[in-house]
């Protein structure tokens, strides 16, 4: 835990946190700049480098706590749409749309992390990212999946609809304005297709 970050008023850590998001989201861990950071939040680089010691520090800091932020949000959620493995598939969707009036990149951040191999920061947000992943498994076993004709189809599913989340949610950030609303209108959308084309 860093003790001196945390030492910081709220509204300041947040805005710091923010703008780490932000740009490692988008970036990735690689090419993410700490000048851009500096830049988005409006917080002198002395100061990021004052609370964390480098940037692999900065990453891992920064990763593990969106995603307990994301699985603290992801175990009060309540899945009100049904439990067929589509609507749960749903719900963690708009999940992730209220963690955005927190924390506006999260969602994009998630996926970042999820997929991030950098050898300098893989080992740190090892643990975090499994449970994160466990989190999210615990939530789809929830689900019903009777409609589904065998596990394969289950597997290779979910396979796509991530890959079809994530580029959704890309496209949505691209935007000069993110609409969650449009965004989850476009996820359910995707949803009700491959539904039926099952």
């Amino acid at each position: 835990m860093n003790e001196k970050f945390y030492s910081l008023k709220k509204e300041k850590q947040d805005k710091m946190i923010n703008g780490a998001m932000q740009i490692f989201a988008r970036y990735g861990y690689r090419h993410a700049s700490t000048d851009e950071m500096v830049r988005v939040c409006g917080v002198s680089k002395g100061l990021w480098f004052h609370y964390f010691e480098n940037k692999p520090g900065l990453y891992s800091f920064v990763a593990s706590y969106g995603l307990k932020y994301a699985m603290l949000e992801l175990s009060m959620h309540q899945i009100k749409n049904g439990t067929d493995y589509f609507s749960v598939r749903y719900s963690i969707e708009e999940c992730k749309m209220v963690m955005m009036e927190k924390y506006p990149y999260l969602p994009l951040f998630l996926y970042s992390i999820l997929r991030e191999e950098d050898p300098d920061v893989s080992e740190l947000i090892k643990e975090p990212r499994q449970k994160y992943a466990e989190a999210l498994s615990k939530i789809m076993l929830q689900a019903d999946y009777s409609a589904l004709r065998d596990h394969e189809d289950y597997l290779l599913l979910t396979d796509m609809l991530d890959y079809t989340i994530e580029a959704l949610m890309n496209d949505s950030y691209r935007s000069p304005v993110f609409a969650p609303e449009r965004y989850l209108m476009e996820v359910k959308k995707h949803l009700s297709a491959m539904e039926k084309l099952l």
